[in-house]
């Protein structure tokens, strides 16, 4: 069973919040409580390994918390809380959104910390209405799962991040594990509600590691916090979540994307448009061209943007060439976005499964590379290219002048403006 690192909540939704960069009091949307929450299904407190932080809940697993769509945040300021996001465009009214998608919005009109977390759409249960996934990037913040259901919201906590879900099966499971103390929560959406339906432990004797003749590790099982051996564990736990079938969601988004295909059931730069132009500029120069064009260094901040983009260099038949996009290091840690209207732009290790996993050239970014003739040259910019063998395009950073590091690139220079129209 999958097994990775645990560290149990502490006030499950101020952590997450905490997680996503908010280290002050803020507030979040307001739930109700309800009656049916999810019974525990890991060891008492005492059995648990002792943490950094003591006063971390260890005797139940997340919980569920349901609000009614009439107690969510007044959206009175909803042009204010679109302006902060880079989301004030020609939205729908919310008379054109689907109940479930308003009632989302609402929950991340009153989270403050929603800029710092990356978000997909789910089908956990058989109806058509998906599921939200809130990851906050951070172990410690877990991942926050809506589900709505006539007229209600209800938000499932995960410990840590990791989980996995039977689409339209109507299970999920929440496993992780750190320093000899692992476990597996499995829910079920029921009533509209998610319902804990069973789960167990597995962690270090009390007094500390043992390993067997063979090296591994021993551990003590618990399901539903009744002592049991290892094979009645993996018997139980298989009999309510048939694990093999389990799948991670497969496309995450920015909080700006994510918005758009809750207002508009599409990506923000649907619209958009691109022009692909082969001159063996530098970056700087690629940048200051797009501007005077009207338009600006493509910034590919969604799948879908960057595959439309690919579609563009394959019909145009440029997939020879290196383009420049909207993407550098010269003022951050890591590689970030230059979007238009966001100051500090989108870091895309900040927000990894929405801009940086899968994006990336295999082994890269390098930060830093060798001229054609030898000489170590800095690489804090960011092009798209398109590789033959795998039938896709990948990004890639290069010095801010190609040129001059490899002069056999002229001729196959170019630079990508990006249009809101």
């Amino acid at each position: 069973m999958k097994r990775q690192k645990l560290a149990l909540l502490c006030g499950m939704a101020a952590l997450f919040l905490t997680a996503c960069g908010r280290n002050d009091a803020i507030a979040i949307p307001d739930v109700e409580t309800k009656e049916n929450q999810p019974q525990s299904s890991d060891v008492k407190a005492e059995d648990s390994p002792d943490d950094s932080d003591d006063s971390e809940p260890k005797e139940k697993p997340p919980q569920s918390s349901g609000a009614k769509e009439e107690d969510g945040p007044d959206d009175s300021d909803d042009s204010e809380n679109k302006e902060a996001s880079g989301t004030e465009t020609d939205m729908e009214s919310p008379a054109d959104k689907e109940p479930w998608e308003q009632a989302y919005l609402d929950y991340l009109d009153g989270f403050e910390a929603s800029g710092s977390c990356t978000y997909s759409l789910i089908y956990v249960d058989e109806d058509e209405i998906p599921e939200l996934v809130i990851d906050s990037g951070f172990e410690a913040g877990g991942c926050q799962i809506l589900t709505w259901h006539d007229g209600v919201l209800d938000v499932l906590q995960t410990s840590r991040l990791y989980f996995t879900y039977i689409e339209k099966g109507n299970l999920l499971c929440n496993s992780e594990g750190n320093m000899g103390y692992y476990y597996d929560n499995v829910y079920a959406i029921k009533d509209g509600s998610w319902d804990f339906i069973g789960g167990g432990t597995c962690q270090d004797p009390p007094d500390g590691p043992k390993l067997d003749e063979n090296d591994d590790y021993i551990f003590e099982y618990h399901w539903l916090e009744q002592p049991v051996e290892k094979a009645e564990y993996e018997q139980r736990f298989h009999a309510v979540y048939p694990e093999e079938e389990g799948k991670t969601p497969e496309t995450y988004y920015i909080e700006v994307e994510m918005r758009s295909l809750l207002e508009r059931k599409e990506t923000a730069s649907a619209a958009h448009r691109y022009e692909l132009i082969v001159e063996d500029l530098t970056w700087t120069e690629a940048y200051e061209a797009c501007e005077e064009k009207g338009g600006y260094l493509a910034t590919l901040t969604s799948w879908e943007e960057f595959r439309r983009v690919q579609e563009q260099i394959v019909s145009e038949e440029k997939t020879a060439v290196t383009f420049f996009v909207g993407a550098n290091r010269a003022d951050r840690f890591g590689f970030g976005w230059l979007e238009p209207g966001t100051p500090e732009g989108y870091g895309m290790l900040d927000l990894y499964k929405a801009l940086f996993a899968g994006f990336w050239l295999e082994g890269e970014p390098s930060y830093e590379g060798l001229t054609e003739d030898g000489r170590e040259v800095k690489e804090e910019y960011v092009a798209i290219l398109y590789r033959t063998a795998d039938g896709r395009c990948y990004l890639n950073d290069v010095p801010e002048d190609i040129l001059s590091a490899a002069p056999s690139y002229a001729g196959r220079i170019g630079y990508i403006c990006e249009y809101d129209e």
